[in-house]
């Protein structure tokens, strides 16, 4: 019994891992797609200040500049903004499954208040995480790279937000998606077959 549910909570971490590590870059990609769209529809910008800052910040502010002279800043800067997005997802991931097994418990657990608040954590989880990053992570780094998303070097900070906002409903959808992909098969094991119950009979 106990190695039972040894694995059913292993397999949990898995599907938390996957979910999480899928909904995180699906949402790293809409928040940078947001931040790159935005550059590219600026003339004070361009469209990769955003992934070559998040590589400044944590090298420098000389690597932040001429995008032609900065590559290496920018493949580096949206290799970590990905890898930091996939445990942002999972940690999403983590929290939704938590709370919706007391959703269960409550009985609420109508498909639309289901997806309402899949999608409405995500938003919030989203919000809180660039709360954190903008007042509490971006300014233990000198002015010169906590500037680069403080200020408007990159992007106004309403950017900022709606890419966030961005992250965070990405995030809800999958973990919606992966949960209404999931709940027919569960319901089917849950279900006994008509062949079974005739032969219990």
């Amino acid at each position: 019994m106990n190695t039972h549910l040894s694995a059913s909570v292993s397999i949990g971490w898995r599907r938390i891992l996957l979910v999480g590590g899928l909904g995180g870059a699906v949402a790293g990609m809409m928040l940078a797609l947001v931040e790159m769209i935005y550059g590219w529809a600026s003339p004070a910008h361009t469209f990769w200040d955003a992934p070559m800052a998040i590589w400044a910040w944590a090298g420098g502010a000389r690597h932040f500049g001429e995008p032609g002279n900065h590559v290496g800043p920018i493949l580096l800067g949206l290799a970590g903004h990905m890898t930091n997005s996939m445990m942002l997802g999972i940690g999403f991931a983590a929290l939704a499954t938590i709370a919706l097994a007391g959703l269960r418990r409550r009985g609420a657990t109508s498909p639309r208040a289901f997806g309402a608040t899949a999608l409405m954590a995500g938003l919030a989880y989203g919000l809180a995480a660039w709360a954190v990053m903008r007042y509490g992570i971006l300014p233990l780094r000198g002015t010169s790279e906590a500037v680069l998303f403080t200020g408007s070097a990159v992007s106004p900070q309403w950017v900022w937000w709606l890419g966030h906002a961005a992250l965070g409903m990405t995030a809800g959808a999958v973990f919606l998606a992966a949960e209404f992909v999931r709940r027919p098969r569960r319901q089917a094991r849950a279900t006994p077959s008509r062949k079974t119950t005739l032969g219990a009979a």
